[in-house]
C-alpha cells in the first residue's frame, strides 16, 4: 500500500461521532508503565473530525493514530510519561512544546519522522488549527521495555548509541521513513476498531514494523558503512566516489569514469562502494536523483515532465514508478502537497 491520501471529503461518517470520546478517554489506561493523560480538552464541538484511535499491547507500548481534521484552534496539554517516542506524520503539521521546547514540522516534503526521548514526565503542549488536515501515527515505548529485554546489551554501537540517546530528557532524532515504514503506517490507519486476534497481530505487526524502521537509525555511520576487513585505503577511496557522484548528479558519470579517476577498477569500485554503503554506485546515484527531483518538484514548481528529465529519466511515466518505488507515493503527490501547504499559509484552509 502506497502513501494515498485517505481524506475522503470532510469524514462526517459515523468515524467523526466518536472522536471526542476517544480523546477525552485516552487517560484511562490499564498499563501503569505507560500513561498518556489528557489533561485538558474543551471545545464548543468535537476538537477533530476523522479518526483517532488509541491502542495499548501487553508488550508495555502504545500506539496512537490520527487521520482527522481539527476542527477549532487550541491547545491540548498532555503529560508524557518517560519512554521513547517515535511519530510518523504522513500529512499536515505538527506544532507543540514539550517542557517549553519547540517540536514542530511539517510533511509539506512528504512524510517526516522524529524520534524523542524522556527520562522523566512531562507536559506536552500540542497545538491544532482550525482546518489542518492531519495524519500520522505515534508510538511510545516505556522505558521499562528497553531495560527488560536489552539491558545487558552493550556490545552493539547501535545499542550504546540508543542508550545514550534513552538517559537524555529530550533527546531529538530526525529520521526519514522508509517506503517500507510508511505502507506499515498507512496499515495502521486503516485500522478497523474491532476485536479479535488476527486485528491484534496485524496492529502489532505493522507497530513493530515503524518500530524497526526508526530504531535502525541508531546505528552510526562507522558502524553501518565501515565494515572491519575493508582497509582505510579503500574507505576513502569509496568516499571520494561518493563525493563525485553528488558532485555530478547532472552529468550521469559512468562507472568506467568513477574508476578511473578513484584508482579503481570497476569490479573493485562496486565491490568497495557496496561495502561502504550498502548501495552500488548506480543504486546511490538514482536514489540521490529522485531526492534531488522531489526538492525541485515542492520547492520550485517543476513539472513531473521536468523533474523526470532532471532526474535522468526519458520518461515521466518511469520516473513517477520509480519515485513511487522509492518514497511510498507518486510524484503528483508532492504538488498537491505543496499546493494544499500555500493555501494554509494563506489562511485559505
Amino acid at each position: 500500500m502506497g502513501h494515498v491520501s485517505r481524506r475522503e471529503g470532510r469524514r462526517s461518517s459515523e468515524r467523526s461521532g466518536g472522536a471526542r470520546e476517544r480523546l477525552e478517554t485516552v487517560g484511562h489506561l490499564a498499563d501503569p508503565d505507560y500513561a498518556l493523560k489528557t489533561r485538558q480538552v474543551s471545545a464548543p464541538g468535537d476538537p477533530v473530525e476523522g479518526r483517532v484511535i488509541h491502542q495499548n499491547f501487553a508488550s508495555g507500548i502504545s500506539l496512537h493514530v490520527t487521520d482527522a481534521i481539527e476542527m477549532a484552534d487550541l491547545q491540548i496539554p498532555v503529560t508524557l510519561q518517560p519512554g521513547l517516542n517515535i511519530l510518523l506524520l504522513l500529512e499536515g503539521a505538527v506544532d507543540s512544546t514539550l517542557d517549553g521546547t519547540a517540536l514542530r514540522f511539517n510533511a509539506r516534503r512528504g512524510p517526516v519522522g522524529r524520534i524523542w526521548s524522556l527520562t522523566r514526565p512531562t507536559t506536552r503542549v500540542r497545538s491544532s488549527a482550525r482546518g489542518r488536515y492531519v495524519r500520522k501515527v505515534n508510538i511510545n515505548i516505556p522505558l521499562t521495555w528497553f531495560e527488560e529485554r536489552f539491558g545487558a546489551d552493550k556490545a552493539s554501537a547501535a545499542s550504546q548509541e540508543l542508550e545514550a540517546f534513552l538517559r537524555a530528557q529530550l533527546s531529538l532524532k530526525e529520521w526519514e521513513p522508509s517506503p517500507s515504514a510508511i505502507r506499515y503506517a498507512e496499515d495502521l490507519l486503516a485500522l478497523e476498531q474491532k476485536d479479535g486476534v488476527l486485528t491484534h497481530i496485524a496492529a502489532e505487526r505493522d507497530l513493530l514494523g515503524v518500530m524497526y524502521d526508526a530504531l535502525s537509525r541508531f546505528r552510526s555511520e562507522e558502524a553501518r558503512a565501515v565494515p572491519r576487513h575493508l582497509r582505510s585505503r579503500d574507505v576513502v577511496r569509496a568516499q571520494t566516489a561518493r563525493e563525485l557522484i553528488l558532485r555530478n548528479l547532472d552529468d550521469g558519470l559512468h562507472l568506467p569514469d568513477i574508476a578511473k579517476q578513484t584508482g579503481m577498477s570497476v569490479s573493485t569500485l562496486q565491490r568497495v562502494f557496496r561495502d561502504c554503503y550498502g548501495q552500488t554506485v548506480m543504486e546511490f546515484a538514482r536514489v540521490h536523483r529522485l531526492e534531488r527531483a522531489r526538492d525541485l518538484l515542492e520547492r520550485d514548481g517543476l513539472s513531473v515532465g521536468e523533474a523526470a528529465h532532471r532526474a535522468g529519466y526519458s520518461s515521466p511515466a518511469n520516473f513517477a514508478t520509480a519515485f513511487h518505488r522509492e518514497f511510498g507515493y507518486p510524484p503528483s503527490q508532492v504538488k498537491e502537497r505543496a499546493r494544499r501547504a500555500a493555501l494554509m499559509e494563506s489562511g485559505q484552509h
